[in-house]
C-alpha cells in the first residue's frame, strides 16, 4: 500500500508540475497575442502609458538639446562650436538680428519645419552677413574687369538682393529635399509597420523600432515625435504636429488613418500596407512623366546653350555699327558669368524636378 500512495503522490506531482507549466505558459502567449490585432485594442492612454516604459535612450539624442546646450557651456563645446552662430551673440549685433529677423517673416516657422537649430535672429545676420560678403567679392570682381561705374552699382545691387533671396529661402530648399527623401522612404516604413503590428506588436513599440531604423528623414521624424511625447503631449497631438511639420500628403494619409484607428479601431496593418502600395504606384507615375518632360527640357537647354549666345554675337555686331553698342566688358561679362550661370541653375532645376525612388 506503501508503494501505492508513493506511486500516487508522484504521479499527482508530476501532473501538477505539468499543469502550471501549461498555464504559465498559456499566460505567456495571452500576453502576446492579443496585444494589437487592430488599433482598438489600445486607447490613448494606454498607448501613452507604453510610449513611457519604452528604452528613451534613442539615437535621436540630439532633440533633447534645448538651444542653450547647442550653443555649449562647457569649454570643450565652447571650442568645437562654429563661427557661424557667434556674431548674433554680440552685443552690436543682437539687436540688428532681431530688427533683420522680424523683416523676414515666418523665418522661425521654416527653421522649425526643416530641423535646423538655430534662432531666427543668428539665420538673419548669416543672410545678411553672407550677402555683404557675396556683393563684395561680385564688385571685386567686376572692378577687376574695367567694367562702368553704373554696371557696377546695378551688378552689386542685384547679387545683393539675390544672395538674400538664395539665402532666405535655404530653409524652404531644405524642407522640400528632406520631404522628398520623406516620401522615397515612406512605403518602406509603411510596410515596416504593417508586419510589425500584424506579427501581434503594439503601435507604440512599432514607432519606436521605425524611429530606430534607418529610414533617414523619417526615422528622425518619428523620433521627434516620442521626444514630444516625453514632454508631455499626448500621441494624437503629436501626430497633429508632425503633419504640420512635414507638409507630406502620403505621410499625411497614414497618420490620419493611425488616428482613426486610435479612436474607433480596425485593421491598421491592413490599411497600411494599402497606402505602402498606393505611394509606391505614384512614385512610378512621378517616374514617367519625368522621362516624358526630359525632351522638351533637352530642347530648351540646346537653345539656351547654342543660339542665345549666336544671337548675341549677330546683336553686338549690328550695334557695334552705331555709337551705342556692347562693349567687350560687358560681353565677357554676359558669356563668362551670365550664360554658364543660367546653365548651371538650369541643370539644377532638370536635376530637381526628378523624383527619387
Amino acid at each position: 500500500m506503501s508503494k501505492k500512495r508513493c506511486r500516487r503522490k508522484g504521479l499527482v506531482k508530476f501532473f501538477s508540475s505539468v499543469g502550471n507549466g501549461v498555464f504559465g505558459l498559456g499566460g505567456a502567449v495571452q500576453k502576446i497575442t492579443p496585444m494589437h490585432r487592430t488599433a482598438s485594442v489600445d486607447k490613448q492612454g494606454k498607448v501613452e502609458e507604453r510610449f513611457e516604459k519604452t528604452d528613451k535612450t534613442l539615437p535621436v539624442a540630439r532633440h533633447e538639446e534645448n538651444f542653450d546646450d547647442w550653443e555649449g557651456e562647457s569649454g570643450v563645446r565652447e571650442v568645437r562650436k562654429r563661427f557661424s552662430p557667434r556674431p548674433a551673440k554680440f552685443s552690436n549685433f543682437q539687436g540688428w538680428g532681431q530688427r533683420i529677423s522680424k523683416f523676414f517673416r515666418g523665418l522661425d516657422v521654416d527653421l522649425y519645419r526643416a530641423n535646423m537649430r538655430t534662432t531666427p535672429e543668428s539665420y538673419a545676420v548669416k543672410i545678411v552677413g553672407g550677402s555683404c560678403l557675396v556683393t563684395v567679392i561680385a564688385i571685386t570682381l567686376m572692378v577687376f574687369l574695367n567694367m562702368p561705374g553704373w554696371a557696377v552699382f546695378s551688378g552689386g545691387a542685384l547679387v545683393f538682393l539675390f544672395s538674400i533671396f538664395f539665402i532666405r529661402s535655404y530653409p524652404r530648399r531644405r524642407l522640400s529635399a528632406r520631404v522628398a527623401e520623406l516620401n522615397r522612404m515612406l512605403p518602406y516604413a509603411l510596410r515596416h509597420m504593417g508586419t510589425q503590428l500584424s506579427s501581434g506588436i503594439g503601435l507604440p513599440e512599432t514607432v519606436t523600432s521605425v524611429s530606430r531604423s534607418d529610414y533617414g528623414v523619417l526615422s528622425e521624424e518619428f523620433g521627434r515625435i516620442i521626444w514630444d511625447m516625453n514632454k508631455g503631449v499626448s500621441f494624437e497631438e503629436a501626430l497633429v504636429l508632425l503633419d504640420e511639420r512635414v507638409p507630406s500628403e502620403p505621410l499625411r494619409r497614414a497618420t490620419r488613418q493611425i488616428r482613426r484607428a486610435l479612436r474607433t479601431g480596425g485593421d491598421l496593418s491592413r490599411v497600411l500596407n494599402l497606402l505602402a502600395d498606393e505611394a509606391s504606384f505614384e512614385m512610378r507615375m512621378k517616374l514617367r512623366d519625368y522621362t516624358q518632360s526630359l525632351n522638351l527640357l533637352t530642347m530648351i537647354y540646346m537653345f539656351v546653350s547654342a543660339v542665345i549666345p549666336a544671337m548675341l554675337m549677330i546683336a553686338m555686331n549690328l550695334s557695334s555699327g552705331g555709337r551705342a553698342g556692347i562693349s567687350p566688358q560687358v560681353a565677357g561679362v554676359i558669356y563668362l558669368l551670365l550664360l554658364p550661370f543660367l546653365l548651371f541653375y538650369f541643370i539644377l532645376m532638370i536635376k530637381r524636378l526628378e523624383p527619387r525612388l
